[in-house]
């Protein structure tokens, strides 16, 4: 009886190590990830103001006059891949660029388009919840200010009006609610979306 319980002892210490190790594993992948996407979207977002630098101050381009809000969202290629622009969000010290679709390889490397444009004001633009990126939306309140800059230069101004969490399979409830714009990520389960929800200023 001695020994049956020993080496049901036996059995669960090391199935517990081997939790543990997976755990710890885990953690160190998931830091890894994060600190590659934190380079990624710095490279990106830092590519993505020099086309939209140039693009504004070339003499030729009919989009340098940014001041008049476009008519429609125009995305331009930037390094193989289409761009609306980036977000600036000075209260979480955070800026990335938003790719024109979303796709997983997307979502990796910077924030994409999820629905929308800022000029039919119902934008929705999704991240994962990465440490250096949409991790960050958690810290923000009503009142805070969003900015999304076009690839012509133009910028849309935005306050912060609430947040909430949404069940990851309500589509509806993402598009739903006149938002001009909502900025999303996984909850930490991955099974909700913690979403802020802007109005235009």
């Amino acid at each position: 009886m001695s020994n049956k319980r020993r080496i049901i002892g036996n059995i669960l210490l090391v199935t517990g190590l081997l939790l543990l190790l997976g755990a710890g594993g885990l953690y160190f992948y998931n830091m890894i990830e994060s600190n590659r996407q934190a380079e990624d979207s710095l490279e990106i977002v830092s590519r993505v103001k020099t086309e939209i630098s140039a693009a504004v101050t070339d003499p030729s381009n009919d989009q340098k006059s940014s001041v008049a809000e476009p008519s429609e969202l125009v995305p331009a290629d930037v390094g193989g891949s289409l761009y609306d622009g980036y977000l600036t969000i000075p209260k979480i010290d955070l800026e990335m660029a938003v790719f024109h679709t979303w796709n997983d390889s997307y979502l990796r490397k910077s924030a994409c388009r999820y629905y929308g444009s800022p000029y039919t004001n119902d934008y929705i633009i999704a991240g994962h919840n990465y440490r250096s990126g949409f991790r960050k939306l958690r810290d923000l309140v009503p009142g805070d200010k969003v900015y999304f800059t076009d690839m012509g230069g133009h910028v849309t101004k935005y306050e912060v009006k609430l947040t909430e969490v949404i069940d990851g399979t309500d589509v509806d409830g993402m598009i739903s609610g006149g938002w001009d714009l909502s900025l999303y990520t996984c909850t930490y389960g991955g099974e909700a979306r913690f979403t802020v929800r802007c109005g235009r200023v």
